[in-house]
């Protein structure tokens, strides 16, 4: 709004016109003053002013329809409007109200019941731009946070000897919850994790920042992936208990030239293990999510993925993708897609099964998706960066 108020009359009576103008100038506003409907509305797309003192009956087009036309343009600012009568009937008044106006005066009106309607309305004005610019401030805000937490997003290395892994992360929001990365360890081994924070928003962006944190702040004192994810778990718990969140996670540890793969999971979702086109189930479910505990023990399970092999990490973001309709695709249609499709790989093909099932719906939750697997057919060395 502007430092001096601008307000727009509209009225075809020019005694009326007069006492508002010389009202109104004794408030120390600016004004400006339209005769019939076509001029006012000229006006309004001219100068957008901060308040509309429209009066109902006028030639060409009546205020009511006036107001209509100001509250329909979706390029106008937000502008009150006082619808001013001469009628008392509350038909019309009704009908000022369903067209869009914010107040009303009804002929003959007292000088204190005209200024306080309008330093009312012109307050109401003043703390819906105050809060449309905060708005903006923050949008801006979080486009930044937005290309800063992609900088989390690791870059993925090349495997040797026809081994892959390829990942995804799309945030419900400008900022999500969900993290993954990946870590070559000294050994030739990677540290691969899945991770979903509770919430989202902010809130969880910053704890996801702070897990990742952890994580590789832990990896330098204990490799074997269930020790690690309890240093992880205590150093969270003083982060999030008191606050009220906690975090799944999965952890695996591959070694791309045998295959051999190490899992962990704290109240994650099972990794799913995809055999000959099948899922097979893996041994080791459960454990207690990051931050609700101290002193948790974690357990550690081992599989080798064969060629043709492929094992795919998901948030819950994945089962409970929403139709417009609010139906959730769930793992059972997961796992009938993956059953029904030729692969490996399956990840990007499912992530486009995900987005056809939303339809033209944005996403409800945070998603991540992370496959490792091994051509049918490889042989050769190892690892490579």
């Amino acid at each position: 709004m502007r430092d001096t108020p601008l307000i727009l009359i509209v009225d075809d009576d020019p005694s009326g016109l007069d006492i508002l103008q010389a009202r109104l100038a004794a408030q120390h506003y600016d004004f400006v003053s339209a005769t019939d409907g076509e001029m006012a509305l000229a006006m309004v797309a001219d100068r957008q002013p901060d308040l509309i003192l429209l009066d109902v009956m006028m030639p060409k087009i009546d205020g009511i329809e006036v107001c209509r036309r100001v509250k329909s343009t979706p390029d106008l600012p937000f502008i009150p409007i006082i619808m001013v009568t001469a009628k008392t009937d509350s038909r019309d008044i009704v009908a000022g109200l369903d067209a869009g106006a914010d107040e009303y005066l009804t002929k003959p009106y007292s000088h204190s019941a005209l200024i306080a309607r309008v330093k009312s309305m012109l307050r109401i004005k003043s703390l819906h731009d105050q809060v449309l610019e905060q708005s903006v401030q923050l949008e801006r805000q979080l486009k930044t946070a937005t290309t800063i937490q992609s900088l989390f997003w690791p870059k993925i290395p090349a495997l040797g000897g026809g081994g892959h892994v390829w990942a995804v992360s799309v945030p419900a929001g400008y900022v999500g919850g969900d993290l993954y990365d990946i870590i070559s360890l000294p050994d030739g081994s990677l540290l691969i994790y899945v991770a979903d924070i509770s919430g989202k928003g902010v809130p969880a962006a910053l704890l996801m920042a702070a897990l990742s944190t952890t994580i590789r702040s832990e990896i330098q004192i204990a490799t074997e992936i269930d020790r690690l994810l309890e240093g992880v778990n205590d150093s969270m718990y003083r982060l999030m208990a008191g606050e009220g969140y906690f975090a799944t996670a999965v952890l695996i540890r591959y070694w791309p030239s045998s295959g051999k793969l190490e899992y962990t999971l704290a109240g994650h979702f099972q990794p799913l293990w995809i055999v000959d086109g099948k899922i097979v189930e893996l041994p080791l479910s459960g454990g207690m999510p990051l931050g609700v505990q101290r002193g948790v023990q974690y357990q550690k399970g081992e599989i080798v993925l064969e060629n043709g092999q492929s094992v795919l990490l998901f948030t819950d973001g994945l089962v409970e993708a929403e139709t417009e309709g609010g139906e959730q695709f769930t793992k059972s249609r997961l796992v009938d897609y993956l059953e029904g499709c030729d692969g490996p790989p399956w990840g990007e093909g499912l992530l486009q099964r995900i987005e056809a099932w939303r339809g033209g719906c944005a996403p409800n939750d945070d998603l991540t998706l992370l496959e490792v697997w091994r051509d049918p057919t490889s042989s050769g060395p190892d690892y490579e960066i």
